[in-house]
């Protein structure tokens, strides 16, 4: 696991733009590259092998980077802004251990448990957190 639950409560606003901007992003390089593929048919059949050929393998190329460049795309906006440092910079810890695809789906899976709780215990479990409140609340180990 990359990120903790507390890190996404606190950047939950920040994780849910860059999620749904990959989301865009992803979505416009998987039409874009079926479209490049496509060129590359017309052009083949236009007696053009070689055009057909550099498209084809150019559409490849990109359509095989696609999540990672959908998520740097997706954080570009994000870089001037102060909020959004601490997110950025987790992002990038774990995008140098593992690839973009397990990294986003961990993003994912935190907040959709987040939109699964209800909102009263997120807060409650934020309000213990900033407070310490967790550790005296566990018990003392002894038959609890």
């Amino acid at each position: 696991m990359h990120f903790e639950r507390d890190f996404v409560i606190r950047n939950r606003e920040v994780l849910e733009g860059i999620v749904a901007h990959s989301h865009r992003v992803a979505l416009g390089i998987f039409v874009l590259t079926f479209g490049g593929y496509g060129v590359a048919v017309w052009l083949w059949f236009q007696d053009n092998m070689w055009g057909a050929l550099v498209v084809a393998t150019v559409s490849y190329l990109v359509f095989r980077q696609f999540r990672m460049l959908a998520l740097g795309v997706a954080r570009m906006p994000l870089r001037g802004d102060p909020q959004a440092v601490e997110a950025l910079r987790a992002i990038d810890v774990a995008l140098e251990q593992d690839k973009p695809h397990p990294v986003l789906a961990e993003v994912e899976a935190h907040l959709r448990a987040l939109e699964d709780e209800p909102p009263a215990a997120a807060d409650r479990t934020t309000d213990r957190a900033a407070s310490g409140q967790d550790d005296a609340d566990k018990g003392s180990g002894k038959g609890d």
